[in-house]
Order: C-alpha cells, then structure tokens, then sequence
C-alpha cells in the first residue's frame, strides 16, 4: 500500500478510535465510505485505498475464498460426539428373554452453515450422521465400512425488526422440553415468529442483529419478552388419488404457542409458554424413529374365547273345559343371547396362567320371537292332570328355558389402524424459573401436556377399547415433567447437574415425535433422568446421562400397546450413556 495513503489510513483509523487489528475485505468498503464521509479521504484516494487493500487481501488464504456477491455472511461450524450407551429393557409380556441387553460404540457429526443475504434474508444448512429423525447417533459399521451422511437441516427465512419467517428443515422453533418434542427432530414447513416485545407499539425498536437468528433489543429497558410463534409442518406426503380419506390426504402438524418471559432482573426471570399442538387425521408411513407408529395394518394378536346362552321365554295359558280337560296353549314371547367374550391379548402365556390378562366384556342383546303357538287338547298332550273343579277356567303363566350354551375360541385380528395421526390434540404448558445459586446459573423446569381426544385415541387409534387389558383411564392422556438443572457448560471449568421425573400416558403424546432415549420412546412409562457434565475446555465437553423408567400402569396391554410394533412393550427401561462433545 502506498505510503501517504498509509499514513492518511493510520491517521483515520486513530480519528474515529478505531483498533489496529488486521482489516479483512468485508470491512473494507464500509470503513472506505466512512471515511470518505468524514472527509479524511477523497473520493479518488478512497477507491486507491480500497484496491490496494483488496489487492493485499487476496494474498492471503482468507482472500482466496470466493462467495457469492448475494451472501454478506458466513458462519462454518460443527460438533462432533463420541457417545457409548448401555440400555437393558424387560418386556412387559414375556418374549421369551427375560431381560434384552445392548452395549455399543456411536458418534455424531454435525456440519452447519448459517447464512445471511442482506439484512433481512438468510438461510441454513444442516449435514449429520444418522438418518432417523429423532438421533443423529451413527453405530460404528463392521468391518470399518463407511457411513452415509444427511441433510438435516435446509431452510430459507426472512425478517425484519420483530417478525421472523422461516420455510424449509429447520430446528424446532417452539419452547419446550423433550416430554413432546425430541431435541434431535429438525421439522419440516413453515414457522412464523412475532416478537411483540420488539414492536414499535410496545416500546421496542431495533433491527436485524446480521447473525440470522434474530434480532435486536429493544432500546429501552424491558421486563418482559413476549413472543406467538406459529408452525406448519409437514409430516408426510401420501397419495392423493387413494380411495380412502387417510390415505389421500397428508398428514400435518399444527402448532400455536405464546411465550411470555418476566425478568426480575439480569439473573432472575419466570417463562410460561402455552400451547396448542393439532394433527390431522391421516395415514403415516415410513417412519423410521426409534420406536415407529404408521403403516400399521391388520396382524394376529391374541385369542378370544366366546361363550354364547341362549334363552327362550313362551306365555302358557291353561284352560280348562266343563269337565276339566285342560288346553295347554304356548305363545312365544322373547330370545336372550347372552355372550360373554373373554380376550387373552397377544396370546402370552407363562405354564397354565395368561400373562396380559384375561379380560371378560359381557353383551346382551333381547329379540321378539315370532314362531308359531302351539296348542295340547287333553291330560296327555299337555302334561295337566284333568281337574273337574277347575272347570271353565283359565291359567296364565310366562315360562323361560335355556335352549343351549355354545363355546368358541378364534385367533384376535387387530383390524388395520383407521390413520395414525388420528387423534392428536394436545394442550401443552411448559415454563422455567431461573436464578443463581452460589454464583451458577439454575432453573426448575416443567412441562406438560394434555391430549383432549386421548379417549378416542386410546379406544379407536391404539384398539385397546376391544383388544386391551383394561378401560381408558383419564391419566392415559396427560403427560407431565418436573425437574432442577444446576450450573451450565459454557466455558472451561462450568459444570452442569440435573434431574427431572416424568410420567407419559399411553394416549398423551404422539410416539413419532417424544424423545427417544427416555424409555427409547415407550409410552405408558414414568421416571427419572439425570446426568452431570464438566467442560475440559470452551470447546470439550464431556457428559454423563442415566435413565431409569418403569410402567405407569402394568396392567395395560394388547391392542396396539404390546402387539407387534407396539408403543408401549415395556415393563422396564434403564439406559447409561457416557458422551465426549468437541465444537468447531
């Protein structure tokens, strides 16, 4: 660079109380036109200055990556895990292996791109291991094979000082906890954001903060922060042309929420954040979490015995001439059938004695009779001593017989499931309270959730209203989470604990969507998770999680919980994993 711009540079540079760090050619054009602004420079010295600078820029190893003229940021960065899990499940009905143990070797590679096109536009990408949408987790191949990597994250947005708009695979927008949403679960749609706090009309003014992941805060001081965020996701393509409802149509899911944040001051703050989660009904198919539900057609589950009586009723009317020869007259009245159904579900048994049940449903139903009388003349016809002193008179009386009891035994079929998605409306309510305790950031967390069709779901979606063990129960369909977090790992030497207890009815949440290290995504399961975690460096992390989970009720089975492909198969459910975290 020439000297006397050298020096007018230096001299600029020191005018406005800038540093003397190394200016890259970004900055370049901004710094220029400031200081042509300022007068400092001339116009022709300030586009002499520019090329030069440009000129030594692309000397470097910085100057030789070309972007894009629409791209005005560029964020690289990543994660890498090293994790090892060791997970034992009991089936609730006996399979054959009293315990199923599993000990393995995985990793997590994350590749990110975040984006910025000007000050309103941006976009992001996501590359990871794993194809399931619920873990990235990659098993370590045998015989060293190499591992596939996936598009996890690819979307579009737009925003302005308080609206944010974003279409594509994106992270999960909503606050929540992992008692709904599994955190690995990247949706698919649109989401909007609407960040009241930074309206005009309410005190804030600010403007994209050029990281393309929000904005600004207000300019004046703010108790509250209070957000509606929207999302429209897609959950599945399905053939419009099928001749079924469910099966043309695509499922959907829909979610409102209204986060509402109160700061007492820069350490203390109360969040409450309800919502309303809705699912259309529609067929799934291909899921390939960790413990699926979609294409769930008809299968074999269990048997039934039925036992059938049948009873007759008949008005009899006796009559008896002058001399007392009686007339026997029958009329037919009524048929009651009376069955009794007894469902031993998925055909389990352990010696002589039915593991899952049985369960006795008893039905019955009454018919007019419309069969011909029946008319006996005489003692011997009739069976009625002749009386003299009865003569000219006449008996009635109803008579009920048992014609026959008739017992059967046929294999159970669970008929294919009318849409898996159907169902699914769920309140939700999770919030924080965080503080200080000794210096360390800490939260008591929570969550819960509501499905108001869980009846339906529990009777018609999961079959265990004819096929189960037991009737719905109103605790099928609420989910609920409580837990303490102490400290955080943000930077060398932080340290994390926590520990929260959960219960999951069968019935509250959708099994494609809750997280699936705890119970690997059982319903109808309650307990703990904790784990610790210390930072090595800013950037090493190193974790450990343990999951302990039981039946909420263990007298559930049958129908879709304990079939083939079931969402509730365990008795038991303990997990151990040990994690290595490295960020780049």
């Amino acid at each position: 660079m020439h000297s006397k711009y050298t020096l007018k540079l230096a001299a600029a540079l020191a005018a406005i109380g800038c540093t003397a760090a190394p200016l890259h050619a970004q900055d370049a054009g901004a710094l220029v036109d400031k200081l042509i602004k300022k007068g400092i420079l001339t116009d022709q010295e300030g586009e002499e200055v520019r090329a030069d600078m440009m000129k030594d820029f692309s000397q470097t190893n910085a100057g030789k990556i070309n972007l894009s003229n629409s791209v005005t940021a560029l964020k690289l960065y990543g994660d890498l895990r090293m994790r090892w899990t060791y997970t034992d499940t009991q089936a609730q009905v006996p399979d054959g292996n009293d315990v199923n143990q599993r000990s393995r070797w995985q990793y997590r590679l994350r590749l990110n791109a975040d984006i910025n096109l000007g000050p309103d536009w941006f976009a992001g990408i996501q590359l990871q291991t794993g194809q399931t949408p619920d873990s990235g987790n990659q098993t370590f191949s045998g015989g060293f094979n190499n591992d596939s990597i996936f598009i996890s994250r690819a979307y579009l947005g737009w925003q302005n000082d308080w609206l944010r708009i974003v279409a594509g695979k994106q992270a999960n927008p909503f606050y929540t906890t992992d008692l709904v949403w599994d955190p690995d679960i990247q949706p698919a749609g649109l989401t909007e954001k609407i960040s009241f706090h930074k309206m005009p009309l309410f005190g804030g003014s600010g403007g994209p903060s050029g990281d393309g992941k929000g904005v600004a805060e207000p300019s004046r001081d703010n108790p509250w922060e209070v957000s509606l965020i929207g999302g429209q996701f897609i959950f599945g393509d399905n053939n419009e042309f099928a001749n079924t409802s469910n099966l043309n149509s695509d499922p959907w899911i829909f979610q409102e929420q209204l986060v509402a944040t109160y700061k007492f001051n820069k350490d203390t703050s109360v969040t409450v954040a309800p919502s309303f989660l809705a699912e259309n009904a529609a067929h799934m198919t291909g899921t390939i979490n960790k413990l699926p539900f979609s294409d769930e057609g008809a299968i074999s589950s269990g048997t039934t015995a039925v036992q059938t009586t049948v009873q007759e009723v008949d008005n009899v009317a006796i009559s008896y001439n002058a001399a007392g020869v009686p007339t026997k007259t029958i009329t037919p009245l009524t048929t009651t059938t009376t069955t009794q159904t007894t469902i031993t579900p998925n055909n389990k048994t352990s010696g002589a004695a039915t593991v899952s049940g049985p369960r006795k449903i008893s039905a019955t139903a009454s018919s007019s009779r419309n069969g011909g009388v029946i008319t006996l003349v005489g003692s011997k016809a009739s069976g009625v001593a002749t009386d003299p002193s009865k003569a000219n008179q006449t008996f009635t009386s109803t008579a009920t017989r048992q014609n026959q009891t008739v017992s059967t035994t046929n294999n159970v079929t669970l008929p294919a499931v009318n849409g898996e998605t159907r169902a699914l409306h769920i309140l939700t309510a999770p919030g924080d309270i965080s503080f200080k305790i000794g210096g360390l950031k800490s939260k008591l967390y929570w969550d819960f959730a509501y499905n108001v069709s869980g009846r339906n779901r529990f009777d018609n979606v999961y079959q265990l209203k004819d096929f189960g063990s037991r009737p719905y129960k109103a605790r099928d369909s609420i989910a609920w989470l409580v837990g303490f977090q102490l400290g955080e790992t943000k930077k060398k030497g932080d340290w994390v604990a926590y520990l929260n207890y959960r219960e999951t009815g069968i019935a509250s949440v959708d099994p494609n969507l809750n997280d699936d290290d705890s119970a690997q995504s059982a319903l109808n399961m309650r307990g703990f998770k904790l784990g610790i975690g210390y930072a090595i460096t800013d950037f090493v992390v190193i974790n450990a999680t343990g999951y302990m989970f039981w039946n909420l009720d263990q007298g559930l089975s049958g129908g879709r919980a304990t079939s083939v492909g079931g969402i509730a198969p365990y008795n038991t459910s303990n997990t151990v994993q040990l994690d290595f975290n490295i960020k780049f």
